[in-house]
């Protein structure tokens, strides 16, 4: 079980499942709730992974995930976990342990290839030592060659496949932490135009990037779809303390990408943070950029814009604090002079915060 395929259970517990909910799951796979160390949702489902794996139960939690939400599991854990539990030909595991047999048979096909060069060899030194007269090379390349055939005509030596387990890669997840999660619709054509939506008022916009800076980037790094990602990113800031509406976040976004950011600032991210929607205030949000946004490809109706983020929350009322890494993939819609984000995917990269 990879690391990356972990950090995607451990992600759909927290966002998929209420306490009562991990509670009655550990219950069924053999785990106690109250005894595990960690605090709240999002460190419960961090212990329940690691006691799951340390007990060898991680099967029984895949099978539990894949009965309680299956819809939730496919979406994030996907099929490449079935497709390395189950083999090929659609055997269980005890019926393909019948059919690889015991480890001692396997042996013998490479000791019986082995006894078949040796006899080979030693047929050839007789020959060679009890010939008459010296032979020329090529007269005991030809006598040799009925020796050779017949120690090629040994039985070849199988090798034993052993099929690995697929790691998840580009699986969009979803996070106790991420400003955007992989939930959001999936990736839709470049070409397909964006509804029609509403004229709305002139929301609360952060200020725009010191026009000095663009001097250090790229023409690809400047163009204005990347510029608003930066924008955007600096709104989402504001939006989860408070600052800014859920109606300033229209100006941006669009259609189930909105909905997707507006359910993780009002909903998932409170309960990450363990506040409610009137503390929002005693949040410190940061992020920077790893990699800085840069347009990788562009249509007369929009363009799509990659980077790599680094976002920090923390509560300080309780210092509960919550750090990730992911790459993040845009798919804007050009809407006059601004670009508006239509869907977006994100990969966990690495989280944990450095002390």
């Amino acid at each position: 079980m990879t690391d990356q395929t972990l950090l995607q259970l451990r992600e759909l517990l927290l966002n998929e499942f209420s306490e009562p909910e991990l509670v009655a799951l550990c219950k069924d796979i053999g785990l106690d709730y109250e005894a595990l160390p960690g605090t709240g949702t999002f460190g419960k489902t961090r212990e329940i992974v690691e006691a799951a794996r340390a007990q060898d139960k991680l099967r029984l939690l895949h099978s539990r995930l894949r009965e309680l939400k299956p819809e939730a599991y496919a979406a994030n854990i996907g099929a490449a976990i079935t497709a390395a539990e189950t083999p090929a030909d659609g055997s269980t595991p005890a019926k393909q342990e019948e059919k690889a047999g015991a480890p001692i048979p396997r042996m013998i096909l490479p000791l019986l290839a082995l006894l078949a060069l040796v006899i080979g060899a030693s047929l050839i030194f007789s020959r060679l030592s009890s010939a008459p007269t010296p032979q020329t090379a090529a007269e005991a390349g030809s006598a040799e060659q009925p020796t050779l055939a017949s120690t090629e005509a040994a039985p070849p030596v199988q090798p034993e496949v052993i099929s690995a387990e697929a790691t998840i890669e580009n699986t969009p997840a979803a996070s106790e932490g991420a400003p955007v999660v992989a939930t959001v619709a999936p990736e839709m054509d470049a070409a397909a135009t964006a509804p029609a939506e509403s004229p709305t008022p002139e929301p609360t916009l952060p200020s725009q990037p010191e026009p000095a800076a663009t001097n250090t980037l790229s023409a690809s790094e400047a163009h204005p779809a990347a510029m608003n990602v930066r924008q955007i990113n600096d709104q989402l800031t504001l939006f989860y303390t408070g600052k800014a509406s859920a109606q300033d976040l229209e100006y941006f976004w669009m259609g189930e990408a909105l909905r997707a950011v507006l359910d993780f600032g009002n909903t998932r991210l409170l309960r990450a943070m363990r506040i409610t929607a009137d503390q929002r205030d005693a949040l410190e949000i940061t992020h920077e950029y790893l990699r800085a946004p840069t347009v990788t490809s562009e249509t007369t109706n929009g363009a799509v814009v990659a980077s790599r983020e680094f976002w920090r929350y923390a509560n300080a009322l309780n210092r509960n604090e919550v750090c990730e890494v992911r790459d993040y993939v845009y798919n804007m819609v050009r809407d006059g002079e601004r670009y508006r984000v239509r869907s977006v995917q994100s990969r966990l990269v690495r989280s944990g915060c450095e002390s």
